[in-house]
């Protein structure tokens, strides 16, 4: 069974002359190795190499597509067109272009429904637009306007997105609330772990952070996926953590989705928090906070 959520994201198109040059100037990624087969995650920083945003790029005929929650687009746009003026590239947050998560048990049950096959790659062009393989059983589209009811003849699209957020979540993937923008350099959201940041590409804004942070080995936080069995954490900004018979200050919490199967936390903590500490929302006592494994290793 596949699942479809509308996501709540907005899509930067950047084009022009110097669109290439522009970006690869501003992003933690290497813009070479995008392709008609790849896309990219990749963060895009202030000077001082806290993360304006989070986002995925897709290289099309005659632009880049930068995807990212509405909170990071909006940020990412303001900032490169503020500074785009100096170059021939424009900038654009598109009203045209949507994005629909669809979630399944494997990614074998997305490709039947769209008649696609992703073989070894994480990206596929076919007749109704872009199709991102973020994980098994997690793909992300791109659809025009004009063919989301194409879509939806073959699905029904769910309005909300908690499901998918919760399966990002469980993933590790990282999405900065509006209230994280401007706070966390990108390995304190694991960006380097899903091959976000390339440490060869050259100078881009706030790489000499991001460099030291490698380096000198001077990170100490990463992005932790949290599980509570309660339903009723709707909202909270911080976790804590028990030290002896007292609780302390772990970190902060950047998403939250709930589902009927309990509630989903992503927080930046310290990164050696083990998968036994004692957790919980700050000012709600009796909740819980279980530190669940992630697909991937922290280690650089």
């Amino acid at each position: 069974m596949v699942l479809a959520n509308r996501i709540a994201e907005k899509i930067v198109v950047i084009s022009g002359q110097d669109r290439k040059s522009y970006l690869h100037g501003q992003v933690t990624q290497d813009l070479n190795l995008l392709n008609e087969s790849t896309f990219l995650w990749s963060g895009h920083c202030n000077a001082k190499g806290k993360l304006w945003s989070v986002h995925k790029l897709i290289a099309s005929d005659e632009s880049y597509l930068l995807l990212a929650s509405e909170s990071e687009a909006n940020q990412s746009f303001s900032e490169l067109k503020k500074y785009g003026v100096f170059s021939k590239a424009e900038f654009e947050l598109s009203e045209t272009l949507h994005t629909i998560g669809l979630i399944a048990q494997s990614t074998s049950e997305i490709e039947s429904l769209l008649s696609i096959s992703f073989g070894e790659r994480n990206l596929v062009s076919f007749d109704l637009g872009y199709a991102l393989q973020l994980a098994n059983g997690l793909v992300e589209l791109v659809i025009a306007e004009d063919k989301l009811a194409a879509l939806e003849s073959k699905i029904t699209i769910e309005a909300h997105e908690n499901d998918w957020l919760a399966a990002t979540i469980k993933a590790g993937l990282p999405r900065l609330s509006a209230e994280t923008l401007d706070e966390f350099v990108p390995q304190m959201v694991n960006l380097q772990a899903i091959g976000g940041i390339s440490f060869n590409k050259g100078c881009y804004t706030g790489q000499e952070t991001v460099a030291r942070m490698k380096y000198l080995g001077k990170n100490k936080r990463a992005m932790y996926s949290l599980f509570a069995k309660e339903q009723t954490i709707e909202s909270a900004s911080e976790v804590e953590i028990q030290l002896g018979e007292n609780w302390r200050r772990a970190g902060k919490i950047t998403n939250i989705a709930v589902t009927a199967e309990g509630t989903f936390v992503q927080a930046v903590l310290p990164n050696d928090t083990s998968e036994q500490a004692q957790l919980r929302i700050k000012d709600l006592e009796e909740s819980h906070l279980c530190v669940t494994p992630l697909p991937y290793t922290l280690e650089d």
